[in-house]
């Protein structure tokens, strides 16, 4: 059993997969909307440097929440955004699920895990 063709095989279901389609249909649909997609894009930009943040260690401010709150509601009016924020919320589980099933039976041939390496530093992981 060769591991990389299972992973190829992985990749064309995930293709094949719903959500995926949903998640390329709905971005078709956002380029034929210039502004939502600016808009998404922004969110998404503003979004990565929150959690960016928060992997420095550092707190983020009221202000932060509150913007980032408020900017949710609206880019979630948008339905093309919505239908695409959907489909990427299912497509980032299945990357986490599918992260932690290999990442379980590596764990067996790890010296350290990152769980120590990060009690070591004095984060949780």
């Amino acid at each position: 059993m060769n591991p990389y063709d299972h992973a190829h095989a992985l990749a064309r279901a995930i293709r094949e997969w719903e959500p995926f389609q949903r998640a390329l249909d709905a971005i078709r649909a956002l380029d034929q909307e210039p502004a939502a997609k600016d808009m998404l894009v922004d969110y998404l930009r503003r979004q990565w440097r929150m959690e960016a943040k928060q992997l420095r260690g550092e707190a983020l401010t009221d202000e932060e929440r509150s913007t980032m709150q408020k900017l949710t509601e609206v880019v979630q009016l948008n339905p093309s955004v919505q239908k695409y924020l959907q489909a990427d919320r299912e497509l980032q589980t299945l990357m986490m699920d599918v992260h932690t099933i290999l990442s379980t039976t590596l764990a067996d041939v790890h010296v350290v895990s990152a769980a120590e390496i990060f009690e070591e530093m004095g984060r949780d992981k």
